[in-house]
């Protein structure tokens, strides 16, 4: 027996790997979705028992923001990706399967790299071990901007944690702020760690020494850290971040402070 077919039939195998995609078929529909993301790309119905491939078919999801399809070229994903070495930027090309246009002409030098990154030596590995999050948080102070932000921002308090790596920004009008912001800082993490902030470190400057009361009834030891720490190389990371991505963004230099909170940030 025949099957009489008025459209053609596709090689789903090469369908999927053409365009990185897979397939769900369910009673009374298909589904295309991304490979990746497992976002919803098609639609289609399934018409007497057979699943045919319409013309035109209907998105099942919201249009995506940014097509992850799309090929653009190397250089195009290193700024993309908030301009990582070329190692990283080709490993997570290779890892996520990400579309390259390729271009007779080698990769050009980024100019905000060229700009704004400097290189250093690392840090030597010391025995100071945390075993636990907010067992010891660093902190220090950035500014202040050049430009001031919308919300009349000039300056912002990053705190890291020894343990997990992560870091947290918040942007400050005035360095007095610190008395305020600290403590919302440690109601979110100790909530959300259900743990206890044991100690702080800090350059000890006056915005810190501000807090030396309310450490001392909360119990948090507060201790100074040495010049050129760790911390301030990671402060000078975040404004060299900061620059290279907004060097050539349209957006106006005020809005900074709401680009910043949409950082996250782990640091080594």
């Amino acid at each position: 027996m025949f099957l009489k077919l008025k459209k053609k039939l596709i090689y789903v195998h090469h369908f999927t790997k053409q365009n990185n995609v897979y397939l769900e078929f369910h009673p009374s529909y298909f589904l295309v979705k991304d490979r990746i993301t497992g976002a919803t790309l098609l639609k289609g119905a399934c018409e007497d028992g057979v699943y045919p491939l319409p013309e035109t078919m209907t998105m099942a999801s919201k249009p995506v923001i940014a097509y992850v399809h799309e090929r653009i070229t190397t250089d195009g994903w290193h700024k993309r990706l908030g301009h990582p070495s070329s190692k990283i930027a080709q490993h997570l090309i290779r890892t996520f399967s990400l579309p390259v246009r390729k271009t007779k002409e080698n990769s050009s030098l980024c100019v905000s790299c060229s700009h704004n990154k400097a290189h250093r030596q690392t840090f030597q590995s010391h025995g100071f071990v945390s075993t636990t999050p907010l067992e010891y948080i660093y902190t220090d102070v950035w500014g202040p901007a050049h430009d001031t932000g919308i919300d009349g921002s000039k300056y912002y308090i990053i705190f890291g944690d020894h343990y997990t790596k992560y870091i947290w920004l918040y942007p400050m009008s005035h360095k007095s702020c610190v008395h305020t912001i600290f403590p919302q800082f440690r109601n979110l993490m100790e909530n959300r760690f259900n743990t206890k902030i044991k100690s702080l470190y800090s350059d000890n400057g006056g915005e810190y020494i501000a807090l030396k009361n309310y450490l001392f009834v909360h119990g948090i030891g507060h201790y100074t850290t040495a010049p050129h720490n760790k911390m301030e190389y990671l402060k000078d990371d975040i404004d060299t971040l900061l620059k290279q991505v907004l060097l050539f963004s349209p957006m106006p230099k005020c809005l900074f402070p709401i680009g910043l909170m949409h950082f996250k940030l782990q640091h080594t």
